[in-house]
Protein backbone atom coordinates (compact mmCIF):
# COMPACT_ATOMS: atom_id res chain seq x y z
CA UNK A 1 0.00 0.00 0.00
CA UNK A 2 1.43 3.38 -0.99
CA UNK A 3 1.82 6.13 1.63
CA UNK A 4 -0.81 8.85 1.82
CA UNK A 5 0.42 11.87 -0.16
CA UNK A 6 0.83 15.30 1.38
CA UNK A 7 0.61 18.73 -0.20
CA UNK A 8 4.38 19.10 0.14
CA UNK A 9 4.79 16.40 -2.51
CA UNK A 10 3.29 18.66 -5.19
CA UNK A 11 4.73 21.71 -6.89
CA UNK A 12 5.20 24.50 -6.98
CA UNK A 13 4.16 24.54 -10.64
CA UNK A 14 5.10 27.50 -12.85
CA UNK A 15 3.06 28.07 -16.00
CA UNK A 16 1.35 30.57 -18.23
CA UNK A 17 -2.08 29.82 -19.74
CA UNK A 18 -2.11 29.96 -23.53
CA UNK A 19 -4.99 31.72 -25.32
CA UNK A 20 -6.35 28.33 -26.45
CA UNK A 21 -6.27 26.97 -22.91
CA UNK A 22 -8.05 30.10 -21.67
CA UNK A 23 -10.76 29.69 -24.34
CA UNK A 24 -11.25 26.02 -23.48
CA UNK A 25 -11.44 26.78 -19.76
CA UNK A 26 -13.88 29.65 -20.36
CA UNK A 27 -16.15 27.50 -22.52
CA UNK A 28 -16.27 24.77 -19.86
CA UNK A 29 -16.78 27.26 -17.02
CA UNK A 30 -19.50 29.08 -18.98
CA UNK A 31 -21.37 25.86 -19.68
CA UNK A 32 -21.21 24.82 -16.03
CA UNK A 33 -22.35 28.28 -14.93
CA UNK A 34 -25.28 28.22 -17.35
CA UNK A 35 -26.37 24.71 -16.36
CA UNK A 36 -25.98 25.50 -12.67
CA UNK A 37 -28.79 28.05 -12.81
CA UNK A 38 -31.43 25.42 -13.65
CA UNK A 39 -30.89 26.14 -17.33
CA UNK A 40 -31.30 22.47 -18.16
CA UNK A 41 -34.84 22.57 -16.83
CA UNK A 42 -35.65 25.79 -18.69
CA UNK A 43 -33.92 24.33 -21.76
CA UNK A 44 -35.82 21.03 -21.97
CA UNK A 45 -39.21 21.93 -20.46
CA UNK A 46 -40.21 24.10 -23.47
CA UNK A 47 -39.50 21.18 -25.82
CA UNK A 48 -41.96 19.02 -23.89
CA UNK A 49 -44.50 21.85 -23.73
CA UNK A 50 -44.16 22.46 -27.48
CA UNK A 51 -44.67 18.77 -28.34
CA UNK A 52 -47.70 18.57 -26.04
CA UNK A 53 -49.16 21.76 -27.53
CA UNK A 54 -48.69 20.37 -31.04
CA UNK A 55 -50.40 17.11 -30.09
CA UNK A 56 -53.27 18.92 -28.33
CA UNK A 57 -53.85 21.28 -31.26
CA UNK A 58 -53.72 18.37 -33.71
CA UNK A 59 -56.30 16.41 -31.71
CA UNK A 60 -58.62 19.42 -31.46
CA UNK A 61 -58.46 20.15 -35.19
CA UNK A 62 -58.82 16.54 -36.38
CA UNK A 63 -61.86 15.95 -34.15
CA UNK A 64 -63.47 19.14 -35.42
CA UNK A 65 -63.66 20.86 -32.01
CA UNK A 66 -61.58 23.71 -33.42
CA UNK A 67 -61.68 24.99 -36.98
CA UNK A 68 -58.70 24.06 -39.10
CA UNK A 69 -57.80 27.71 -39.65
CA UNK A 70 -57.75 28.38 -35.89
CA UNK A 71 -55.61 25.26 -35.38
CA UNK A 72 -53.10 26.53 -37.93
CA UNK A 73 -52.95 29.91 -36.18
CA UNK A 74 -52.38 28.17 -32.83
CA UNK A 75 -49.59 26.07 -34.36
CA UNK A 76 -47.89 29.18 -35.73
CA UNK A 77 -48.15 30.95 -32.36
CA UNK A 78 -46.78 27.91 -30.51
CA UNK A 79 -43.89 27.65 -32.99
CA UNK A 80 -43.09 31.35 -32.64
CA UNK A 81 -43.13 31.17 -28.83
CA UNK A 82 -40.88 28.11 -28.91
CA UNK A 83 -38.36 29.78 -31.24
CA UNK A 84 -38.25 32.94 -29.08
CA UNK A 85 -37.62 30.84 -25.98
CA UNK A 86 -34.80 28.94 -27.76
CA UNK A 87 -33.19 32.21 -28.82
CA UNK A 88 -33.34 33.50 -25.24
CA UNK A 89 -31.74 30.30 -23.93
CA UNK A 90 -28.92 30.51 -26.48
CA UNK A 91 -28.27 34.11 -25.48
CA UNK A 92 -28.01 33.09 -21.81
CA UNK A 93 -25.48 30.38 -22.74
CA UNK A 94 -23.46 32.96 -24.69
CA UNK A 95 -23.61 35.48 -21.84
CA UNK A 96 -22.41 32.88 -19.32
CA UNK A 97 -19.53 31.92 -21.62
CA UNK A 98 -18.59 35.57 -22.17
CA UNK A 99 -18.47 36.35 -18.44
CA UNK A 100 -16.44 33.18 -17.80
CA UNK A 101 -14.00 34.17 -20.55
CA UNK A 102 -13.51 37.56 -18.88
CA UNK A 103 -12.75 35.85 -15.54
CA UNK A 104 -10.30 33.37 -17.09
CA UNK A 105 -8.65 36.13 -19.15
CA UNK A 106 -8.07 38.06 -15.91
CA UNK A 107 -6.15 35.06 -14.57
CA UNK A 108 -4.32 34.57 -17.89
CA UNK A 109 -3.57 38.27 -18.21
CA UNK A 110 -1.65 38.14 -14.93
CA UNK A 111 1.17 36.50 -16.90
CA UNK A 112 3.36 33.78 -15.46
CA UNK A 113 1.73 32.03 -12.52
CA UNK A 114 3.00 29.74 -9.81
CA UNK A 115 0.55 27.20 -8.35
CA UNK A 116 1.19 26.25 -4.74
CA UNK A 117 -0.77 23.53 -2.99
CA UNK A 118 -1.10 23.24 0.78
CA UNK A 119 -3.31 21.22 3.11
CA UNK A 120 -6.14 23.81 2.97
CA UNK A 121 -6.22 24.87 -0.66
CA UNK A 122 -4.55 26.03 -3.85
CA UNK A 123 -2.95 29.41 -4.48
CA UNK A 124 -2.07 30.92 -7.87
CA UNK A 125 0.62 33.53 -7.39
CA UNK A 126 1.57 35.98 -10.10
CA UNK A 127 2.51 39.60 -10.74
CA UNK A 128 -0.96 40.63 -9.56
CA UNK A 129 -2.25 39.72 -6.11
CA UNK A 130 -2.48 35.97 -5.48
CA UNK A 131 -5.75 34.11 -6.00
CA UNK A 132 -6.71 31.41 -3.50
CA UNK A 133 -9.15 28.50 -3.67
CA UNK A 134 -9.83 26.94 -0.26
CA UNK A 135 -10.85 23.28 -0.35
CA UNK A 136 -13.64 24.12 2.11
CA UNK A 137 -15.22 26.40 -0.51
CA UNK A 138 -14.79 24.06 -3.49
CA UNK A 139 -17.16 21.49 -4.93
CA UNK A 140 -14.99 19.26 -7.11
CA UNK A 141 -11.76 18.78 -9.02
CA UNK A 142 -11.77 17.67 -12.65
CA UNK A 143 -9.17 16.69 -15.24
CA UNK A 144 -10.58 17.37 -18.72
CA UNK A 145 -9.17 18.48 -22.05
CA UNK A 146 -5.58 18.89 -20.87
CA UNK A 147 -6.59 21.12 -17.97
CA UNK A 148 -7.15 20.46 -14.27
CA UNK A 149 -10.03 22.51 -12.81
CA UNK A 150 -10.76 23.17 -9.15
CA UNK A 151 -14.42 24.23 -9.10
CA UNK A 152 -15.44 26.59 -6.28
CA UNK A 153 -19.03 27.05 -5.12
CA UNK A 154 -18.99 30.46 -6.84
CA UNK A 155 -16.65 32.37 -9.11
CA UNK A 156 -14.04 31.23 -11.62
CA UNK A 157 -12.29 27.89 -11.28
CA UNK A 158 -8.60 27.43 -10.61
CA UNK A 159 -7.10 26.13 -13.87
CA UNK A 160 -3.79 24.29 -14.25
CA UNK A 161 -2.64 22.86 -17.58
CA UNK A 162 -1.64 19.21 -17.31
CA UNK A 163 1.59 20.05 -19.17
CA UNK A 164 3.01 21.48 -15.91
CA UNK A 165 3.17 17.99 -14.40
CA UNK A 166 6.12 15.73 -15.18
CA UNK A 167 3.81 13.04 -16.57
CA UNK A 168 0.18 11.91 -16.73
CA UNK A 169 0.64 9.81 -13.60
CA UNK A 170 1.64 12.87 -11.54
CA UNK A 171 -1.38 14.78 -12.89
CA UNK A 172 -3.69 11.91 -11.91
CA UNK A 173 -2.02 11.70 -8.50
CA UNK A 174 -2.53 15.47 -8.03
CA UNK A 175 -6.23 15.21 -8.95
CA UNK A 176 -6.69 12.22 -6.61
CA UNK A 177 -5.02 14.11 -3.76
CA UNK A 178 -7.24 17.19 -4.22
CA UNK A 179 -10.30 14.95 -4.58
CA UNK A 180 -9.42 13.24 -1.29
CA UNK A 181 -9.19 16.65 0.41
CA UNK A 182 -12.60 17.59 -0.99
CA UNK A 183 -14.20 14.28 0.01
CA UNK A 184 -12.94 14.76 3.58
CA UNK A 185 -14.53 18.18 3.60
CA UNK A 186 -17.83 16.74 2.32
CA UNK A 187 -17.74 13.85 4.80
CA UNK A 188 -17.25 16.23 7.71
CA UNK A 189 -15.29 15.62 10.90
CA UNK A 190 -15.06 12.08 12.23
CA UNK A 191 -17.76 11.15 14.73
CA UNK A 192 -16.79 11.04 18.40
CA UNK A 193 -17.09 7.66 20.12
Amino acid sequence: MSPTPTAAGFGPYAFELTPDEARIAAARAGLRRALEGRLTLSHFAPIVAFVLAMAFIAILTTTGLVARRHGEIALLLATGAFMIQRLTTRRRFAAARKSSLAEIETIRGAGALVARLDEAGLTLEGPASPARWEFAACREVEDAGGLVYLWPAGGPPAVLPTRVFTDAEEAAFFVDYVRSRLSRKLAGPPAAR
